[in-house]
């Protein structure tokens, strides 16, 4: 009986390491990459730039970001792709429809630390964008 109880312990210690040993330490960069950070930009929709429901991306003029878009605010211009995902919000409407030409807007995305490293810009997906209409002058 200690025998069989000897046996099945080793078997069982064996399928947790081999478990284990599958795993690995996750890419510097591309997709499924670690330390992804966030990118927040803020600045308004292009004036020539009136997205539909079914556009997959939208161009917007950056003015200001968060440390790690310092890139995209010193090119002056981002082109933010979309996705399913994606949540958009502008006067209580929820699709990127919605959103009218000098919108101002604030786009949170996730890039990879590497691929921002050196002034680096990377296609980013947006994960949120909050928008509000263009100010009256």
């Amino acid at each position: 009986m200690r025998f069989k109880l000897l046996i099945v312990a080793l078997v069982a210690s064996l399928a947790v390491v081999s478990a284990a040993a599958g795993k690995g330490k996750p890419p510097r960069s591309g997709q499924g990459c670690n330390p992804a950070v966030t990118v927040m930009l803020a600045g308004v929709l292009a004036a020539d730039v009136d997205p539909a429901d079914g556009d997959t991306s939208f161009t917007m003029i950056v003015k200001r970001s968060n440390k790690h878009g310092r890139a995209y605010r010193a090119a002056g211009s981002a082109t933010i792709n979309v996705d399913a995902k994606t949540k958009v919000r502008r006067k209580g409407a929820h699709n990127l429809g919605a959103l009218a030409p000098n919108d101002r807007l604030l786009v949170s995305a996730k890039a990879c630390k590497a691929d921002l490293a050196g002034g680096g810009m990377p296609d980013l997906t947006a994960r949120k964008i909050a928008a509000h209409p263009a100010q009256s002058q």
